[in-house]
């Protein structure tokens, strides 16, 4: 397979996840019981950019919180730019990202499972499902919403293992005290044990009932990019379902040099939504996540993203 050449926006989307998911980790972090509790007002940012939780709440409650209404700006931002909030900005997506890419499948096996298959549906129909539930009066969203199932999966799974890891790494340091002649390591590690100890270890290590399920989702939804880039994104997330729906006709979108391209399919390999980068006409707009991997893997640079006229040629 071709090597792909170097991409600015590509590493600017790389830079982007990275930082969203960094703030995410900060902002969970805040919760987390210290010797001094520092919990902001902050630490449901991206609950509140989520569009999905506002419309359950509205449908199954007939109220929103104020704070909600920030998802309206993510709603806002995909009907006219399409769906950037999940390849740029979504720390579950990111990643989903990063797991996809230590695929090790050979280059015909990614062409075969890299383009749009009707499975991609699904979560079309868990989000109508979920959405009538909400308006009978039954609230399922949290079960399926990206940010509830990583918050939950981080909290009650990865976090405590941190934590214990943590813990017991520098007791054994305390308690063995190694070093090299004079030199003792415990001089180094406990300033950097106390600075964890303000900062991420709770003074209490957290326990939950029902952390096994918890656990066997988590991997199971993680392990699946290995077979499908962004397994979740593509067949199961509900709000990726609804800012499909949203950004369906985006003023961004792909443009072809039909002169260029010779029909190699590089640019279907290692696409993370399926969304038919290669297909003549077929380019679908509520899958793709602008993750620019098709524009970075052709070697004719006949792909590129471009402000799109309606009724305009593509």
């Amino acid at each position: 397979m071709a090597r792909r050449k170097f991409s600015w926006l590509i590493w600017l989307r790389r830079l982007s996840q990275t930082c969203f998911m960094l703030l995410f980790l900060y902002l969970f972090l805040q919760t987390v019981y210290q010797p001094v509790n520092v919990t902001g007002q902050h630490v449901k940012l991206f609950f509140q950019l989520d569009p999905l939780i506002l419309v359950s709440s509205w449908l199954s409650s007939h109220q929103v919180l104020s704070g909600l209404l920030l998802s309206l700006a993510t709603l806002a931002v995909t009907i006219v730019f399409g769906r950037w909030f999940c390849g740029w900005f979504c720390p579950f997506g990111a990643l989903h990202n990063f797991f996809s890419s230590l695929r090790t499948q050979k280059p015909k096996e990614k062409l075969a499972r890299g383009g749009y298959s009707p499975w991609q549906k699904t979560k079309y129909y868990l989000l109508a499902a979920l959405l009538l539930a909400a308006l009978l009066g039954i609230n399922l969203v949290g079960w399926f919403d990206p940010f509830s199932l990583l918050y939950r999966s981080v909290a009650t799974v990865v976090y405590p293992m941190v934590n214990d890891s943590l813990s017991t790494l520098f007791g054994w340091i305390y308690q063995t005290d190694p070093g090299i002649g004079s030199f003792k390591v415990t001089t180094v590690s406990e300033p950097i044990y106390e600075f964890l100890r303000r900062t991420v270890v709770a003074s209490k290590q957290p326990f939950f009932y029902g952390t096994l399920p918890i656990a066997v989702v988590f991997v199971a939804v993680i392990l699946l990019n290995l077979f499908r880039a962004r397994f979740w994104c593509r067949y199961i997330c509900p709000l990726g379902a609804m800012l499909g729906v949203a950004g369906k006709n985006p003023l961004v979108q792909i443009k072809r040099n039909h002169e260029a391209c010779n029909n190699c399919r590089l640019c279907v390999a290692d696409c993370q939504g399926g969304a038919n980068p290669d297909v003549t006409e077929g380019w679908k707009p509520s899958e793709c996540f602008y993750c620019c991997n098709c524009q970075s893997a052709c070697p004719h640079q006949a792909i590129t993203f471009a402000i799109h006229v309606p009724g305009g040629k593509k």
